[in-house]
């Protein structure tokens, strides 16, 4: 079975942390909590009441700044919220107080990938893969992180762990095959690049996105095909990424700033492409001012 992978957007949702926010040591979430108020903001956070889940959560920190739980749901508002900066300090402190809590090293990570600060992002998902975890998501985002850098070897080398992270769990992400085809294609190694674009095609999802992706870089289908299975503004801002990296590779570079000048400047910033395809864009510039 091919499951659709929510959690590969680039901020996290609270309906992923609730699900996932404990400690390696602990059996239960740590969202469970005596104080009423922790209470209520979990059940407004999941009624998507997200500023009244805030003001129960400044509540439990009235009394216990350093509650875990209310700090947890606080810093899981700012990422839904694209508040970028106060998730990522929001984050931070409770790294301050559980260092090895790796959902929130997770997500400090993420806030610093959206705020284009790659050395923050590498750091912070080195350490939420520093035990192996069996989570893909966390690899796939530390393989995004190395493509922002350009440091497309160790792209491509975590991509095939994300992969088998996800495979472990039952789960199939395209994602990470995508990143690793792209990183081959940006060292030269076509031949890796080649086999890996192969075994995305024929592990896609079927008749679901992003197939339609898989199917446009191996030339079945062409631009206007791809883009007529647009459903929303995460999988546009997905298709116009892919469609300029494919461009760019075959060194039609003019039509393929155009669509990554649409991703950067409308793209839906939710998604790890976004930022990918401004990242593109800065280098570019600065390639094309230098002497």
């Amino acid at each position: 079975m091919c499951l659709k992978i929510t959690k590969r957007l680039s901020i996290i949702s609270a309906s992923v942390l609730l699900s996932a926010t404990s400690l390696p040591a602990q059996s239960e979430p740590t969202y469970i909590s005596d104080n009423p108020f922790i209470t209520e903001g979990y059940v407004q956070l999941q009624a998507g009441n997200a500023e009244v889940a805030l003001e129960a959560f400044d509540k439990a920190l009235e009394t216990n700044a350093q509650e875990l739980s209310a700090l947890l749901g606080k810093a899981m508002i700012y990422a839904g919220q694209l508040n970028h900066e106060e998730a990522f300090h929001s984050y931070d402190s409770i790294i301050q107080q559980h260092p090895r809590h790796i959902d929130a090293w997770s997500g400090r990570g993420l806030a610093a990938f959206n705020l284009g600060d790659f050395d923050e992002a590498l750091n912070s998902f080195e350490q939420a893969t520093a035990d192996q975890p069996v989570n893909g998501f966390y690899y796939e985002s530390l393989a995004w992180t190395f493509m922002c850098r350009g440091e497309f070897d160790e792209a491509a080398a975590t991509a095939k762990t994300a992969t088998l992270m996800y495979g472990r769990k039952g789960e199939n992400s395209i994602y990470p095959l995508l990143i690793a085809y792209f990183s081959y294609l940006e060292i030269g190694d076509t031949q890796a690049a080649q086999r890996t674009l192969i075994y995305a095609q024929k592990n896609r999802p079927v008749n679901q996105w992003p197939a339609p992706i898989v199917d446009y870089l191996s030339g079945t289908i062409d631009q206007t095909s791809l883009i007529s299975y647009v459903m929303d503004s995460a999988q546009e801002t997905e298709a116009h990424t892919y469609i300029g990296l494919k461009l760019k590779h075959d060194e039609q570079f003019e039509a393929a700033q155009k669509h990554l000048n649409w991703v950067s400047h409308h793209g839906d910033p939710r998604v790890f492409e976004q930022t990918l395809a401004r990242t593109f864009q800065l280098r570019n510039n600065v390639a094309t001012l230098a002497p």
